[in-house]
């Protein structure tokens, strides 16, 4: 699918779902709606075995809200706006394939609440990254206060988004923010090796360790320790399972069906 938003291009067993809204790819409710519809078919491709979310060209990865949407809201419909933008950015975050936030430019606002969704994060030198929605005289709505002291831990996170900080990419990098820094012209070539190594494993085993890691952030530690048992059992009874240790003991490389 290609339109004048959203773009959607089958790379191997990867897709590249890249955002074009000119001049900085703000997150107006227009391209929200887009980048569903372009996670719908991406997630009816049955044979994609890895997401990839970018920018087009070099301007931003996503700037945020559109500014002139954020000046008309009023309680209720910027609460109805932050519900919609969420839902969204769930799906990418529960999806069953791995999903790698390939940012090219500047993240900033909901553009990194939108990275900070995906399982990976891999950015370019020289891009900015930050949440300074406080500058506005509003806050981070879109998972921000919760998922970025995941990363980076509680007070880092506390001064970023009272601070209104925005920091380079090496910063992020060892802050453990971003999984990689690389050159700006290497940015998709990089990805997609990760993406090739990420479509090599066994599906439902990451899947499996997806709904791990989600049932450690909302469950007590005796609940998502149950949840784990479950999730490997399930994987037991799995041909990839058996593919698994046949190839390990015949000494050769799996070859994974999702089955």
């Amino acid at each position: 699918m290609t339109n004048e938003i959203i773009s959607v291009e089958k790379v191997g067993q990867a897709v590249i779902l890249t955002l074009n809204h000119p001049p900085l790819n703000a997150l107006s409710h227009k391209v929200v709606k887009a980048l569903d519809r372009g996670l719908s078919e991406v997630l009816m491709e049955k044979t994609c075995r890895c997401l990839i979310i970018t920018g087009y060209k070099e301007k931003a990865f996503a700037s945020g809200a559109d500014i002139r949407e954020l000046e008309n809201l009023d309680e209720r419909s910027g609460t109805a706006l932050v519900a919609r933008v969420k839902e969204v950015f769930h799906r990418i975050r529960t999806c069953s394939i791995p999903t790698i936030a390939a940012i090219n430019a500047h993240a900033l606002g909901g553009g990194l609440e939108l990275a900070l969704h995906c399982d990976f994060r891999v950015a370019a030198e020289n891009v900015r990254l930050g949440l300074p929605e406080i500058n506005l005289g509003i806050m981070p709505g879109a998972g921000g206060t919760q998922l970025l002291p995941q990363l980076i831990g509680l007070a880092k996170a506390r001064w970023m988004i009272m601070q209104g900080e925005i920091i380079d990419s090496e910063t992020a990098f060892r802050m453990g923010l971003l999984d990689r820094v690389v050159k700006g012209g290497e940015l998709i070539g990089d990805v997609l090796k990760i993406a090739s190594v990420l479509a090599e494993k066994a599906p439902l085993s990451l899947n499996a360790i997806k709904k791990a890691f989600q049932a450690g952030e909302a469950l007590p530690l005796a609940d998502a320790l149950q949840e784990e048992s479950r999730l490997f059992g399930m994987l037991c009874a799995t041909r990839d399972k058996k593919e698994g240790i046949m190839a390990f003991l015949e000494k050769r490389k799996p070859s994974f069906q999702g089955s």
